[in-house]
């Protein structure tokens, strides 16, 4: 099964993958494979490059063993979540989209504890704004829906659910 986590930056995406793992899922971040391709989250990646990193993506995807995969990105699009609908059918995985949904006052509070955090990756004004402007949240029924400000194991609680 793939899981594909989807929501704005700051809305805990890499803080739900974590705990998902911690119950044994496989998990694969798009930031991460940017990161070990040399590029700084915090100014963006460049459009061109981004085929590379989801090629990349859906090597790792393939190449896993485990049952369950989750793959953690902002998703900014219908046609970003589509395409991942689509790798997993073509390769006979279920699949769910998953959308944590923040308010803005949420995404800020998090981000400026982010600012406070020395080993966090704090993305630029401008490429904050660049992806929020880019961003569509699922439509209803689009994806499963699960609230940023819930505990992370009452989000857990609900993904596993609906495994």
């Amino acid at each position: 099964m793939l899981l594909v986590l989807t929501g704005l930056p700051y809305c805990g995406k890499t803080t739900l993958a974590r705990a998902l793992e911690q119950e044994g899922v496989t998990v694969v971040e798009l930031d991460h494979i940017n990161r070990e391709r040399g590029f700084r989250i915090e100014d963006g990646v460049p459009m061109a490059e981004w085929p590379e990193t989801i090629r990349q993506a859906e090597v790792r995807i393939e190449e896993s063993d485990a049952e369950v995969v989750v793959l953690s990105w902002v998703n900014p699009t219908e046609r970003d979540r589509q395409h991942w609908r689509d790798f997993a059918s073509a390769r006979g995985m279920r699949h769910q989209v998953v959308y944590l949904a923040a308010d803005q006052s949420l995404l800020d509070t998090r981000r400026s504890a982010a600012v406070a955090t020395p080993d966090r990756h704090v993305l630029s004004d401008e490429v904050l704004q660049r992806v929020q402007r880019r961003f569509q949240p699922p439509g209803e029924g689009g994806a499963l829906m699960v609230e940023a400000g819930w505990s992370t194991q009452k989000q857990v609680e609900v993904v596993t659910a609906a495994l």
